[in-house]
């Protein structure tokens, strides 16, 4: 069953869908126009094929681990399939540096302090990242789908910053920087900020974290030596214009946090006919061809990105921490086109990535058959120019 990401998103991108949208091609049933994007995006056109990114960034090329540990029960949306630990070494042989590994901690701790993380599963969460670093991967852990935080009213909304707090007190016990050091793991510290979340709860959520890992928590995290690096997203689902929104603590610099944001632009391309979104059946035969109308406001979210990053007192690694085409109705020439154009223009800005994801839906890699579906991974890990 199909859902592996997020419960009705309408209000995602409501505004900036609805323009990208509309800038970027109709929706509605697919005409018969050919892909025109130029074949050099199908090509290793900034030199990141030789380290997987690592030369221009600390996180390259990575990939998401999407639908497994995220579930509310591993298997739940995976018909049964568990990772094991040969799927790290299928990813790191397809060229991959980094796995993000989206967590739905709060399905196994308890609802009252200290909120406890039933041991099995921080045992099995510790299994996978003990995988990706055995096969020398890069790893990005985060808090994914604490629903209930966001959905419930304003009023249980600080008994569960507390959980939240809680949760990431256990994390830091469990994946200290003696075992896990700053270079290999990083801390999301909380997957697309939605609903009654808004930008300055957020913001204060972040100031709690920070606190809480570098300081409350500097015998694991904060060593004097080395520190912990965090991620950061952006409230309103990650999408890349809430960085204007961040206010970050005194702390956050660019050597020790990782800014992320989501690219799904333009919705209705990327999500047509996906079941856990509202209205997306309306949207099937949407193209996207690499048309200059279709890249044009896709560039401009980049530059915008870019322009945030660049002002005084930032220049932060930017991570697309997730990006992608549901594949069941997507036309295949153009999940590929748009991957590669994604791709190539992240790079362009050595904007680090993750693509979403690994084996399901939207997946780069078929478990069925054991191979990565040619679009894909030729758009993904581009042969040299």
């Amino acid at each position: 069953m199909e859902n592996l990401k997020k419960i009705i998103q309408v209000g995602l991108f409501t505004s900036a869908s609805l323009m990208l949208s509309a800038c970027g091609g109709s929706t509605g049933a697919s005409s018969d126009a050919s892909v025109v994007l130029d074949s050099s995006y199908y090509t290793d056109m900034y030199d990141w094929n030789s380290s997987g990114g690592m030369a221009q960034t600390q996180l390259g090329r990575g990939l998401n681990l999407g639908n497994f540990l995220e579930a509310p029960n591993e298997g739940e949306w995976t018909d049964g399939r568990l990772l094991v630990e040969q799927d790290l070494q299928i990813i790191v042989d397809a060229g991959f540096k980094t796995v993000r590994i989206p967590v739905r901690w709060s399905n196994h701790a308890s609802e009252t302090a200290p909120y406890q993380i039933d041991a099995a599963f921080m045992a099995r969460v510790e299994q996978v990242v003990d995988w990706a670093k055995a096969a020398g991967l890069k790893v990005v852990l985060n808090v994914h789908h604490y629903e209930e935080m966001m959905n419930d009213t304003e009023s249980k909304q600080e008994a569960h910053i507390q959980r939240l707090v809680g949760i990431w007190q256990q994390i830091s016990s469990q994946f200290t920087l003696d075992a896990y050091d700053a270079d290999s793991l990083v801390f999301e510290l909380l997957n697309e900020p939605n609903g009654t979340i808004g930008y300055d709860d957020w913001n204060d959520i972040i100031g709690r974290l920070t606190q809480l890992i570098w300081t409350d928590m500097a015998d694991q995290q904060n060593n004097g030596t080395e520190q912990r690096t965090i991620m950061i997203g952006t409230a309103n689902w990650g999408h890349p214009d809430g960085l204007t929104k961040l206010n970050l603590p005194t702390s956050v610099n660019a050597n020790n946090t990782i800014i992320t944001v989501h690219y799904y632009e333009p919705f209705h391309f990327t999500h047509q006919g996906a079941s856990w979104v509202q209205g997306a059946n309306d949207w099937i035969g949407t193209p996207w061809l690499g048309t200059e109308a279709d890249q044009q406001p896709l560039i401009a979210l980049f530059d915008r990105v870019t322009a945030w990053n660049e002002q005084a007192g930032r220049g932060f690694e930017i991570f697309m921490g997730e990006y992608g085409v549901f594949s069941q109705f997507s036309e295949g020439d153009h999940q590929r086109a748009w991957t590669a154009f994604i791709a190539r223009e992240a790079e362009k800005r050595d904007i680090s990535w993750a693509y979403w994801e690994y084996a399901s839906g939207f997946g780069a890699y078929d478990p069925a058959v054991g191979e990565w579906r040619p679009a894909l991974i030729e758009a993904l890990i581009p042969a040299q120019p």
